[in-house]
């Protein structure tokens, strides 16, 4: 039987309730089995970073501007606007024209969040879009690692040995912005959920 994520849940992890709260725990009780994010302890992880990233569980996009995004190639932001218009949307913020073509190449509809970018600040659109990032990532795996087993994590040319929340940390953010924050929502959905 699939592990039911609750709204309670999520208030206890965030420290507060929001208005996105039912339809996002709605949609990870939808989505999380086709992504087989089904134990407690893959939730746990998965539910730390989304409440940081979603400045727990208050927006699904980016507060800047996104114009630090205009003419980054590496996002595919090759036209004026891109920047703003492909801002972090979405649980795990995903940012740029390229990331916004894919999701649409998965979907089926390729140009689904190049036309309607606003999408992946739907509640639907916002945790699939992190299943897609999460599964791609294999970071079901580094979740089912104890909590205490050390981890090599390749960063921008150095390795660093780091805990399995640190590892996933890493991956979502491309640094260690927010880790004391993330590694406290983690604690907190341990206990809520495992």
């Amino acid at each position: 039987m699939p592990y039911t994520v609750t709204v309670e849940h999520l208030k206890a992890i965030a420290g507060r309730n929001t208005s996105h709260m039912p339809a996002l725990a709605q949609w990870m009780n939808t989505i999380f089995p086709n992504y087989e994010i089904d134990t407690p302890q893959e939730i746990a992880h998965f539910l730390a970073q989304a409440c940081h990233e979603t400045d727990h569980f208050k927006v699904l996009r980016e507060y800047a501007s996104g114009k630090a995004y205009e003419g980054r190639l590496d996002l595919g932001n090759k036209y004026p606007g891109d920047g703003v218009k492909f801002k972090g949307r979405g649980i795990f913020q995903t940012t740029g024209r390229a990331n916004y073509l894919q999701l649409g190449v998965i979907k089926g509809q390729r140009d689904l969040f190049i036309n309607n970018p606003e999408l992946l600040e739907q509640a639907e659109h916002a945790v699939w879009s992190a299943c897609e990032y999460w599964r791609t990532r294999n970071l079901d795996d580094i979740s089912n690692h104890a909590d205490d087993k050390v981890l090599v994590k390749k960063l921008r040319s150095k390795l660093y040995n780091v805990s399995p929340v640190e590892f996933i940390s890493m991956t979502i953010n491309g640094g260690f912005n927010g880790i004391e924050d993330r590694k406290l929502n983690y604690l907190k959905a341990k206990t809520v959920l495992v």
